[in-house]
């Protein structure tokens, strides 16, 4: 026992000083526990909604004031046509959509039903189950309220408002066409962070850095040459998960092949130079892995891959705005299920533009001084 309680003081010591990995153990559990508690949210809020009035009377002031109480639905695109409410939603405008047509206030006198139509975005199942049940739940109460003096008058008891939904690019909600987009993503973000951290780490470990030092190879010049293989590996790997969506699950490729491709080349670029930052800050394979683990949960749980953003609480949501993975998933759903243009797709391209630019040089600039170093 004397020699067993020895050893363990002695991998105690060792762990405390390994200052990289100490803060590891100790913030990891801190950050996931609060992901967990806040991201994990399937109470949505903040749905964008885009909005035909043809109205523009009573019964449909009353309905989007309602709409909009405690934050469920927030109007982000007023429709001149009703044909634009389901355009929006393809264009990421919005997702969910409400045609309201014109005469409402006369219908509901005349004891007659306003036939609604509403539009949702379908390409994650679970999104759509609850934004259908927030607005059934608001429609529902609005029915309540304008039956209430009907039934007092002895009128018809028939509920004013009928939505009819729409289901847009997933009517039958299946798993798989949300899933393997996220996948994708999710996979990337593996096997380029983390191969390219270790690549790197384990020469460092078995000396053959120093080879490199002397030679007169420029910093950016060995950060390409060690991610030029991965990259190859990761695109390779991001076809193949294509392949099998499309040939084996049926998951559609509505959009542009060619935009598809540039998203996941200037993620892919990005996550590279992800791997090798994280290998300057580790000096041991294990840093290196627990490093990685730390880049990847928040990727899970804040890049919509999972758990949809609507449902987040503000400071969450304004944080996704910094994972760089929401903006390929965001993207590559769009193309695969929406058929989504340049007009959607600017903003994700121009986010992973930025990320992977930013990060390949901060990645090379700290690489040369750890060379020279």
């Amino acid at each position: 026992m004397n020699r067993i309680a020895a050893l363990a003081r002695k991998e105690f010591t060792q762990i405390r000083r390994d200052h990289v990995l100490s803060r590891l153990i100790v913030g990891l559990p801190i950050v996931m526990t609060l992901l967990f508690g806040y991201a994990i949210n399937f109470t949505l809020s903040g749905i964008r909604l885009a909005v035909y009035d043809g109205s523009q009377d009573r019964i449909s002031q009353y309905l989007l004031q309602e709409l909009q109480k405690e934050d469920r639905f927030r109007i982000t695109y007023a429709a001149r046509r009703p044909e634009e409410v389901p355009q929006a939603i393809q264009e990421n405008k919005a997702r969910v959509g409400l045609v309201i047509p014109a005469g409402a206030l006369q219908t509901v006198r005349q004891d007659q039903a306003v036939q609604l139509e509403v539009y949702v975005d379908g390409s994650d199942p679970n999104f759509a189950f609850q934004a259908q049940a927030a607005l059934r739940k608001v429609l529902g109460d609005v029915n309540s309220r304008l039956l209430a003096g009907k039934v007092l008058a002895g009128a018809a008891t028939a509920p004013p408002l009928t939505p009819t939904f729409h289901t847009l690019y997933n009517p039958d909600n299946k798993t798989a066409w949300f899933m393997i987009p996220g996948i994708i993503g999710l996979i990337m973000t593996i096997f380029t962070v983390l191969l390219t951290a270790l690549s790197i780490v384990r020469e460092s470990e078995s000396r053959t850095m120093e080879s490199l030092i002397a030679s007169p190879i420029k910093p950016y010049e060995v950060v390409l040459g060690k991610v030029l293989p991965y990259f190859v590996i990761a695109a390779l790997v991001s076809l193949v998960v294509l392949a099998i969506g499309h040939w084996v699950f049926g998951v559609p490729v509505r959009g542009s092949l060619l935009w598809l491709l540039s998203l996941i080349v200037l993620f892919v670029l990005g996550s590279l130079g992800v791997g090798v930052l994280i290998s300057t800050l580790a000096r041991t394979q294990i840093q290196a892995v627990f490093g990685t683990f730390a880049y990847i949960m928040p990727t899970i749980f804040l890049s919509g891959f999972v758990f949809p953003i609507e449902g987040m609480p503000t400071f969450f949501r304004w944080l996704s705005v910094l994972i760089p993975t929401r903006y390929l998933i965001d993207g590559t759903r769009g193309i695969m299920l929406r058929g989504a243009g340049l007009e959607a797709l600017w903003i994700d391209l121009v986010a992973l533009v930025i990320f992977s630019t930013a990060v390949l040089g901060l990645a090379s600039l700290r690489f040369g001084k750890r060379l020279v170093a």
